[in-house]
């Protein structure tokens, strides 16, 4: 049996699903309210891990067979990753809406590679707008501290 991209998509999406659940219970207990600081992350990682257990089954009951799995365009993977790692030890020192504007800009540059001029400006539109509203919202109108 040769597996295909939805085997391996929805394994690697399990096995992050795991490291979710096991994160998540390192949360610390506050206990101010019925649900804890780890009922939504653990929800939100169960949720992953059902919905990749389904398409791993898909995958195996599939009568089909799956082309294999191929990495088309393997810069721009090394580079969203460079990116996401960038982001992550940009956070501290730039916080967030600064980092998250860089993230998004550079990530819709990645994906619109070759860009033109109009590209950019969409992208730095969106990055900033998207940041902005996001911090807007925790931030200000839920008073959530940010990093």
């Amino acid at each position: 049996m040769r597996f295909g991209k939805d085997f391996y998509s929805g394994l690697a999406f399990a096995v992050i699903a795991g490291w979710m659940i096991s994160e998540s219970q390192k949360i610390r207990r506050l206990r101010f309210d019925v649900l804890d600081n780890a009922f939504f992350p653990t929800m939100a990682a169960v949720l992953l891990l059902i919905f990749s257990a389904g398409l791993i089954v898909q995958a195996l009951l599939s009568r089909e067979k799956s082309s294999p799995f191929r990495v088309k365009k393997p810069v721009r993977i090394v580079l969203f990753l460079a990116g996401c790692i960038a982001y992550v030890l940009l956070m501290e020192p730039a916080g967030f809406l600064l980092s998250s504007i860089l993230f998004i800009f550079a990530t819709c540059l990645i994906i619109s590679w070759p860009f033109k001029a109009k590209t950019i400006v969409y992208s730095a539109i969106f990055a900033f707008a998207t940041s902005y509203a996001i911090w807007y919202v925790f931030e200000k109108l839920l008073r959530l501290v940010l990093p």
